[in-house]
């Protein structure tokens, strides 16, 4: 159902100085783009934010992850797969050719998990 981590987002009000942490504290190569800054390990990325969704999960929870996005072969399948479980799940909004569903925090250990597909 679940076929690989997509992506941590990481939020940070000093893109800059967390991408030097990156690069000099353990030699990531770090690719710069405007608002946001990534590494890729492994076919994931790690993305180091500082735009407005950035600022505001460093309001509410201070500087760190705030994001998790898993990819999924389809978002139906694990809409039904978590109803099975009991567990609740929200609408499906697509966005850039994604079809992305929401999990609420409260149901994954608080943190923010998105999953998506690509049938969008």
């Amino acid at each position: 159902m679940i076929k690989r981590l997509d992506r941590l987002e990481v939020a940070t009000s000093d893109l800059g100085d967390a991408a030097s942490i990156y690069e000099k504290n353990f030699g990531f190569k770090v690719t710069r783009s405007g608002e946001h800054a990534s590494v890729t390990i492994g076919g994931a990325e790690i993305r180091l934010a500082s735009g407005a969704a950035a600022a505001e999960a460093i309001k509410t929870n201070g500087e760190g992850m705030f994001a998790v996005w898993l990819e999924a072969d389809d978002v139906d399948e694990v809409v039904a797969s978590l109803k099975g479980a009991g567990i609740g799940a929200g609408a499906i909004r697509k966005e850039a050719g994604q079809r992305i569903l929401a999990i609420d925090p409260k149901v994954a250990n608080q943190v923010p998990l998105f999953i998506f597909d690509r049938k969008g």
